[in-house]
């Protein structure tokens, strides 16, 4: 479709649920299922649970801190100590940064459902 010209009826109709690829479908469902379970068991934590699982993101999120101190280490030795990025990292430190990266994400995206949990109960 050319920019400006607008979707007919019939082009809506192909866009609709029923034309959804079923093995995108196959793949895709579960995925959801597993969050939306997740994110129900997050939404249903209380009390000395919800202390374990805070404690439990904010060690993840710090290992995940660590993993890029110690990928870093090579650079701080150099006194670079404003980089950003893979690339100036020795090869050999590049899973402590991607772990460190994941670990820091995931840690961060937990204490978020955990605080967004807690705001529910008011």
């Amino acid at each position: 479709m050319a920019t400006g010209e607008h979707a007919t009826s019939s082009d809506r109709n192909n866009y609709s649920l029923k034309n959804f690829p079923p093995d995108l479908l196959m793949v895709l469902g579960p995925l959801i299922a597993i969050a939306v379970f997740l994110f129900n068991l997050i939404l249903s934590i209380h009390g000395i649970l919800w202390i374990w699982a805070a404690a439990v993101s904010c060690g993840v999120g710090l290992l995940g801190v660590l993993l890029l101190f110690i990928a870093k280490l090579p650079l701080y030795r150099q006194r670079r100590f404003l980089t950003f990025g893979i690339r100036s990292i020795p090869e050999s430190n590049h899973g402590f940064y991607r772990w460190g990266c994941r670990c820091s994400i995931v840690g961060c995206l937990f204490m978020l459902l955990l605080w967004l949990a807690s705001t529910s109960w008011k």
